[in-house]
This record gives structure tokens, sequence and C-alpha cells, in this order.
């Protein structure tokens, strides 16, 4: 099917029979809504028999990246990239003019066709625009020391708080890890000493003995979830989680209409050396506790990966990117749970302010004093 064919299809599925209107995802529903008559269609997928998306495998997966040909791993779509910060997100076609999600830039939107790589997963917004607005609203009215004017920016609703699925790669893996180390046990003796006021007192010394172990411990791992995107910050994936992939359902376009999908900047290969750091943690801990004793001391470990799989998923958040004094911040809703983390800017008078004030009630009881 050619792009034209594929992108006629997805729009016709997308249009209202009753007004002609573009058919949007209502969040925490399981259907296509029309803003304008509330015309309903549901949107139909299904779920494998055991309840799960299964994972591709890591080599499967790697050597179908190299050819973006095969439908099954991918699928032709209209891309944007903003020439601010970098992010390539795929808008949905009748979209003609926007602000960028991530850094609040203009986009030229020229409609550019290309082959992305389809995700296995999506989990569809929870949380609908009016209940993340007000989160973002009480967040903002809650930070310290901030400007007026930043306060302001929230003060009315606005255009810039987006429907945002953001790009993950979901690793398992079954690891068998063999290990060299010491088991240390804690011993007591007593032992003398003088005091301040030098008398002779008795104390408990501890010593270790130690005693060469080794063994084998077998890990397995579901679902390490690293973030795919470079246009939000580094730690925001742990700040705006935990996600519930139990809620995760199959690919599905119609989930995306309404909302703004980020491709992937991170690929499966570097996203693949931060899941194998947590991993690489997992396993020492899982050693130490192998190794028991008091405290342990481990020489080396060997790792053989097994059965190494991974997801490519969306996820959902609410984005607001604003512009304050020429840098850009960004304030997140999980649409999944409703958590918030944002970046916010500080005033130098309010902080001055109050340092001002401090002092002088430090002077004043002073003087008191």
């Amino acid at each position: 099917m050619s792009f034209e064919e594929k992108t006629s299809e997805i729009e016709q599925g997308l249009k209202c029979q009753g007004c002609g209107a573009i058919l949007t995802y209502q969040p925490g529903t399981s259907y296509l809504g029309c803003s304008y008559c509330g015309t309903r269609n549901e949107i139909a997928d299904q779920l494998p028999e055991n309840g799960r998306i299964e994972s591709t495998d890591y080599k499967v997966f790697g050597a179908a990246m190299e050819e973006l040909e095969d439908d099954r791993y991918s699928y032709l779509a209209e891309v944007v990239h903003c020439g601010n910060c970098g992010a390539n997100s795929r808008l949905n076609a009748h979209i003609t003019a926007d602000l960028c999600a991530f850094c609040a830039s203009p986009l030229i939107i020229d409609h550019q066709q290309k082959r992305i790589v389809k995700p296995h997963g999506v989990v569809p917004f929870g949380v609908d625009y009016k209940s993340a607005f007000g989160l973002l609203t009480q967040w903002a009215g809650k930070v310290w020391f901030a400007p007026n004017d930043f306060k302001r920016i929230f003060n009315a609703r606005n255009d810039r708080l987006k429907g945002v699925y953001i790009p993950f790669w979901s690793y398992d893996a079954d690891v068998n890890s063999d290990y060299v180390g010491s088991r240390g046990e804690y011993y007591y003796v007593t032992r003398t000493r003088r005091n301040s006021d030098g008398e002779t007192e008795e104390y408990e010394e501890r010593r270790t003995n130690w005693y060469p172990t080794s063994g084998t411990v077998y890990s397995q791992f579901k679902d390490i979830v690293i973030s795919g995107s470079t246009s939000l910050p580094e730690k925001f994936s742990e700040k705006i989680g935990p996600w519930n992939l139990g809620y995760l359902r199959p690919f599905n376009e119609h989930y995306l209409s309404g909302f703004i999908a980020e491709t992937f900047s991170v690929d499966h290969v570097k996203a693949a050396t931060t899941a194998r750091a947590i991993m690489d943690r997992e396993i020492e801990r899982q050693v130490e506790n192998d190794i028991g004793g008091d405290t342990q001391d481990i020489d080396s470990i060997d790792s053989d990966f097994k059965s190494i799989k991974l997801k490519y998923i969306l996820l959902p958040i609410w984005l607001s990117a604003y512009q304050y004094k020429g840098k850009s911040y960004q304030i997140m809703v999980n649409a999944f749970n409703g958590k918030v983390y944002g970046q916010r800017p500080y005033s130098f008078w309010k902080i001055a302010f109050l340092v001002l004030a401090i002092l002088i009630v430090l002077y004043l009881l002073s003087f008191m004093g």
C-alpha cells in the first residue's frame, strides 16, 4: 500500500460520519469521539490470548532496523522536525501549523513522508486535558520563589499544554551470573583504652573473618523501561514514573489521533547499554545476597545474557513548554497517573528580599538580647 493510500485509509477511519470532522481519541476510554456532534467510534484492537504484548528478540529486531521496508516493523507517517530543539514528531495529517511541544518554537510543517519504526504497543491517555491543566496549575501555585510572570502563565488556559506520546524501550532478559568473592563474618574482641579522665575502660573492637566463596545466580528481568527521547530532561522518566505496562495496548494509530507522537532519538542499541547498567547493579545486589554473611567482597561477576528481548512502546504525557527570559522550561503531567514534574525559574529579587528580611530579624533579635 502506498503512502497516499495508507494516509487516505487512516483519514477515512478518523472522519466523523455525522459531520465530517476529525475524530480524536478520548482519554480514559476505548473510543474516538467527535467534539462537534458527539459521535463515538470504538477502537478495534485485541490483545493476544495470553494478555501480553510479546517482545521481539533483540537480534531479530536489530536486523529489521537495517531494512525498514518490512511492514511488521515499520509504517509510513508524516514527521516534522523542530529546527530549534531537534525533536522529531509525528503529527496528524490535517495539522498545518503548530508550536513544538518540547520548546514552544514555531514548526515549519512540510508534510514530509518517512518510514518509521512501528511501536509494539501504546499506553493510551488516561488523564484528560481539563484534569491535566488542573494538576499543572496546582503545581505552579505551590512553587516557591517563582517570578510573578511565571505564575501568570498558568492563570488561564493556554494552547501550550499538549498531549504527547514519548518513545520508550522496554527490555526483558534471562541472565546466568557466575561469581567469585569472599564472605565476611564479624567477631569482636575486648580491648582497653584510657578515656579523657585518664581512667582505663574496656571497649569492643570489631574484626572480620573472610571466607572464599563462589556461585551462580539466575536473574530474570521484565520491562526495564528506558527513555528513547533526548527532547526531555535526562532523568524525567524516573521523576514522572512509574508506568504500569499492564495497560499497554497493541499499537493502533487511532490512539494517536489528537495527540503528538515523538519518534525515538535514542536507538535500541544505546538504550540497551543503559538497561544493561541497571541489570548489572541488580545482579550485583543479588550476588551480595547469595554470598551472605555480614559483609561481602566481590572479585568478579561473569554474566551470560540469554533470551534478550525488547519492545518499542509509546507512553503518554501532557507537556507544557514555555520560554522565560530566553530560556526554555518544561512541565510534564504523567497522563496515566497524574504525577507532575517540572522545571521552573527562580526570582532573584524574591530570594534576595527573603535573605534581607532574615538578616534584619536576626539583627533585631541580637540587639534586643
